[in-house]
Parts: structure tokens; sequence; C-alpha cells
């Protein structure tokens, strides 16, 4: 197990192969199950914006878990395709931006600035590995792989230091984007 993957390591993976094993005998698709945890997604982060952290954090691993639930139903029907990933990517994507915006809505007025610079690092994690294996460079690196910035979130939340953690995502996405970066450039 890598450190990068701790909750999908300890947490998700324990539940999502036994749900993808029940759901497999649903009519539900993994690419429902995707949007499913998804919307889950947008609930957590509307619980959280709302206040209710405890609320939301276990909405949010919840969703999680069906986000990896949906790759094993996947892989255990046979149903594993490129717009099933592609999918499961680009909403992951959505569900990263509302969280941010929620811990924003916490306190606007104090959190706007480095509310941004953390949905910029979240989302320049994701380009600069996108853009390297798009010209066929190897991009696995760097530590805020997205299990990682939930893990911070999850963390960051309920212990209530939501500046704090806002600052961490920003830092941790720029040091990865730069770091994949420097990866990347090196084999080409």
């Amino acid at each position: 197990m890598e450190l990068k993957y701790p909750l999908t390591h300890y947490v998700y993976r324990r539940l999502s192969i036994p749900v993808a094993r029940v759901l497999v005998h649903t009519p539900l698709t993994p690419n429902m199950v995707t949007v499913i945890a998804t919307l889950l997604g947008f609930y957590a982060a509307y619980l959280i914006g709302a206040g209710s952290a405890v609320a939301g954090v276990g909405v949010l691993l919840l969703s999680q878990i069906l986000d990896c639930a949906d790759g094993d139903l996947a892989r255990i029907s046979g149903r594993v395709t490129k717009k099933g990933a592609y999918l499961d990517r680009v909403l992951d994507r959505f569900v990263d931006a509302a969280l941010i915006i929620a811990l924003i809505a916490l306190n606007p007025s104090e959190y706007w600035l480095v509310g941004i610079l953390a949905i910029v690092g979240t989302f320049l994690v994701s380009v600069t590995r996108i853009m390297a294996e798009a010209v066929g460079a190897d991009c696995r690196v760097g530590i805020a792989t997205r299990d990682f910035r939930i893990l911070a979130i999850v963390v960051g939340v309920l212990a209530g230091q939501v500046y704090a953690l806002l600052v961490f995502l920003a830092l941790l996405g720029f040091i990865t984007a730069i770091h994949r970066m420097l990866h990347s450039m090196k084999q080409m």
C-alpha cells in the first residue's frame, strides 16, 4: 500500500468490493453508480457548506465508497469501458470543486482567495498528469492524489480547521503539479 492511497486501502476497498458484489445482481450499471456517487458527493458538499461537518463527512465517505464500487462493479460484471472511466474521472472533478466551494462558503470573506488557490491546485494535479500522459509520459508521481486530498478534507473539516485545510490543499496541489511537471519533462 502506498501512502498516497490510505482511504482506498483501509476503508473504501474493504467496503466497495462487497457492495459491488451485491450490485452485480441489480439492474444498476457501473455508470449509474458513478452518477449516484457524484450526487452523494454534491450532497456531502452541501452539508459541509451548511455547517454540518459530521453528516457531510459521513455522506462524503459513502460517496467515495460508491465511487470505488462503480469500478469494482464494472470489473466484476465485465462492463469496463473507456466511457465509464472518462465519466468517473470528470465527475470526480465536479465533486472536488463542490467540496472546496462548500469550504469557501463557510466564511467567504476570509476563505475566497485561499479557496480559489485550493481549487486551482487541485485541478492542476489532474491536469498535469493528463497532459503528460497525452504526450506519452508516465506521470504517476506526487502525494496529492485524490485519495490523500479527501483524507485531508475529512480531517480538516472534522477538526474545524478550514482555513488551514484550504492552505494545505493549495500548497499540496501546487507542489504536486510542479513535481509532476518536472518528472514528465525529464521523460520528454
